[in-house]
């Protein structure tokens, strides 16, 4: 999915069983701003691949990402934007390419409740694995409803486009593998020590659902504190999916960044 033209890219990586469209509020509202927009879906997510030869591994997907940037950019810099699980991937590619000059340059990095930065713990990754792995009607209602507190008519819409996605042939297997890896591998290599280095010289901002019950923000206040130079923000009353639950508040604080960066770099 894309929106939009011009020399400065952002790319929206989404997270652990999400999709694309996930982004579709945010592609619009950005492009608006004057940025191309760009959202990918991950290998074994929405319409991708599900494959045999699926890598998937936080390495696999992160490869996967530097590769489609190295064959896809154009424009003359870049913004990656990741959420949950997507953050870590994000992070990932951002200091894989912050190290080899002749990547995309990299504008800045946003990261919305990302993994990876703070070990999540056992039981947490226990939880989100057990959700992950059970692709049935009522467990998808139950997994999207605690990760958004979204009700009523909007919850049945993301629901409904959810559990045909899910139903997809290979999905099922998809999510078991998934699952697997939040088991095994989503803690294994913590990456705070990297992103502190990495913001001395790259813009990043962190964002984080006040009420965001998968992953808890108090995660984000030992990540604000630990990091010096990182942005952060704590977005009132939202949950994990701010950028579904409240687009409009999402994006101001995102273009507000890139505003307050464009600023200090004339």
């Amino acid at each position: 999915m894309e929106s939009g033209t011009g020399p400065r890219e952002i790319w929206l990586i989404h997270g652990i069983g999400g999709r694309a469209d996930r982004w579709r509020s945010c592609l619009e509202p950005l492009a608006q701003a004057g940025y191309r927009v760009r959202a990918v879906d991950l290998p074994g997510h929405g319409f991708a691949s599900r494959a045999d030869d699926v890598s998937y591994t936080v390495a696999g997907f992160s490869a996967f990402v530097s590769e489609t940037l190295a064959h896809h950019v154009e424009g003359e810099s870049v913004t990656l934007i990741g959420t949950s699980f997507g953050g870590q991937v994000a992070l990932r590619t951002a200091l894989d390419l912050h190290s080899r000059p002749d990547s995309p340059s990299l504008h800045a990095l946003i990261l919305s409740a990302s993994t990876g930065i703070c070990a999540l713990g056992p039981e947490v990754r226990a939880g989100l694995a057990d959700r992950l792995a059970q692709t049935d009607r009522e467990t998808v209602r139950s997994r999207l409803a605690f990760m958004t507190g979204m009700t009523g008519t909007d919850l049945d819409v993301l629901v409904e486009e959810e559990y045909r996605i899910v139903t997809f042939p290979g999905t099922p297997l998809a999510m078991q593998r998934l699952a697997t890896m939040v088991r095994e591998e989503l803690d294994a290599q913590p990456l705070l020590d990297s992103l502190a280095r990495l913001a001395q010289t790259l813009p990043v901002l962190q964002v984080w659902g006040e009420a965001d019950r998968s992953i808890s923000p108090e995660i984000g206040r030992r990540i604000a504190r630990c990091v010096p130079g990182l942005s952060s923000v704590l977005l009132p009353g939202v949950g994990h999916m701010p950028y579904l639950q409240a687009p409009e508040l999402f994006n101001s604080e995102i273009l507000g960044f890139l505003d307050r960066i464009s600023v200090q770099q004339a």
